[in-house]
Order: C-alpha cells, then structure tokens, then sequence
C-alpha cells in the first residue's frame, strides 16, 4: 500500500515537474476561467446585495389629519407599533416637518411669514418589504389618518428588480462554472494525449488502471489548486483597484453595501480550483487513459 502511494506521488510530482508548457498552459486555463467566475461572482453579489437593501429603505408616510391632537398622534404611534409585521414607527412633529421644509427651499421661497400648513406624521417600517402594502391599508383605516403614501409600485418594481438579479446570478454563475468545467477538461486531455507513451510503460510494467489514472487526477487538483491561487490574488487585487477608482469618480458609491468579503475569494477560489481540476482530471482520465 504505502509503496502504490509513493509510486503514485512520484509519477505526480514527475508530471508536474516535466511538460513545463503543458503545466503553465492548464495553470493559466484554470486561472482564466477562475478569474471569470469570482469576478462575476463578486459583481453579481453586489448587485444581490445591493437589490436587497432597496426594499428596507421603503417605508410608509402616514399623514394625520390637522384636527388630530398631539396625544391622538401618540396614541396612534403605540397602537402601530404593537402590529406584529411594524419594525418601527418613528413621529415626525409639524413642527419639525415645517422647519425642514423652510430650510429645504430657503434659497427659492421665503416662508418665515406663512402659517404651518403641515400636519403631524408617522413614519412606518416593516420588517419585510413585502408587508409594507398591507400595513398601510390597515393604517390608513383610522379615523385620524388623512393620507397613507407607501410607494407601492416603486416598491415592487424593486422587488420584481431583486429576484431579477437573483436568478441572473444563477444563470450567470452556472454557465461560468460550466465554461470554467471545460477549459480544464480539454486542458487535461490535452496533457492525457501528450503522454500516452507513459501509459504505455505504466501498464505493461503491471500498474493498474486506478494507479494510472490518480496521477493525473491529483495533477489537475494541483493544477486547479495554483490557478486558483493565481486568480484569488488576481481578482482581489483587481476589484480593490476598481472599487478604489469608482468611489473616487462617483462618491455616491460609498453608500452602496458591502461586497463579497475578500476572504471568501482568497480561500474559496483555491479550493475551487482544486475541486474542478480533480473532478475534471478524474473525468478526462475515465474517458481518454486505456489499457
């Protein structure tokens, strides 16, 4: 047993060690076609991220009629508050409503000498999106409400937008992932056909037909391994200097949410590598390595 792995690790290190061109040829295809799928990977998560926390900045703008008392208001804020779908309610003042409506045109209109036409608000989040509609329908059946304006159709353009991005991510991914499955496999075979004399020797010297085929699987899972590497450094590198040079361009970009932890490409691009190239190796060996 133990002398079948030191015959199987050195026919691997072998291989990696020779074929110089070959080995740089299915490094740089796994990397390629790794680089491809963790940019997308990382675009797309932004854009999933970024689809998801649309939904959390709507909320519903609950207007009170001008009769309503201040305590009336209050006692309506805890009442919404204690509906099980409310995350918060928070009460905007007429007051405060009408300062900041002065200050927000000050520069175009002067209404320091006009009575507050504003009544008092309640602003409503939920805790999901979804919920916002039918919260505002049970609110706006109160007698001390005027006006409920909970965005309605912004908001399920918005979520028609999430799911949209959602299952483009899926596509997307599965598609690169299936490219990515290619480029080593024909890599792969490519080194399988390269050393059919070797073979050769391996089985008329009585090695069997698994002790043939393990070097080359362990040798794409090696070579998977490095383009891995290779594009794990890569990708990261890369979308920090475009995020970098982005955020200088457009400073509204700070806002956006975070991306996909640079962590998570740094080990699971590797490891993905390592996983495609044996897979493929193990494939390309079944079909093309005969005795």
């Amino acid at each position: 047993m133990i002398d079948r792995i030191r015959f199987v690790l050195k026919e691997t290190w072998a291989s990696l060690r020779g074929n110089f061109a070959m080995q740089v040829a299915a490094v740089s295809t796994a990397c390629i076609a790794l680089i491809l799928l963790g940019s997308a990977g990382m675009v797309l998560y932004k854009l999933d991220a970024l689809a998801q926390s649309l939904p959390s900045r709507f909320e519903a703008a609950v207007f009170l009629r001008m009769s309503a008392t201040r305590q009336q208001a209050l006692a309506l804020k805890a009442e919404i508050e204690r509906m099980p779908e409310v995350a918060q309610v928070v009460l905007v003042p007429r007051e405060v409503a009408w300062e900041q409506e002065k200050q927000k045109l000050k520069d175009e209109v002067n209404l320091a000498d006009l009575p507050n036409p504003l009544p008092d608000k309640l602003v409503v989040r939920v805790h999901q999106a979804e919920q916002l509609p039918q919260v505002a329908a049970r609110i706006a059946q109160s007698p001390l409400v005027d006006e409920v304006v909970d965005s309605r159709e912004e908001l399920q353009m918005v979520m028609q937008l999430s799911r949209l991005v959602r299952w483009a991510g899926l596509g997307i991914g599965g598609l690169l992932l299936l490219a990515a499955l290619v480029l080593i496999y024909n890599a792969v075979r490519l080194t399988i056909h390269a050393r059919q004399s070797e073979v050769q020797v391996m089985a008329l010297v009585g090695a069997t037909l698994r002790a043939i085929r393990l070097p080359f699987v362990l040798e794409g899972m090696v070579q998977g391994l490095l383009g891995g590497l290779l594009a794990a450094a890569i990708t990261v590198l890369g979308a920090g200097l475009i995020a970098e040079y982005m955020v200088r361009q457009w400073p509204l970009l700070r806002d956006m949410p975070p991306g996909l932890p640079p962590s998570v490409i740094l080990v699971g691009l590797p490891l993905l590598g390592a996983v495609l190239g044996g897979l493929c190796a193990s494939w390309a060996s079944i079909r093309h390595v005969r005795i």
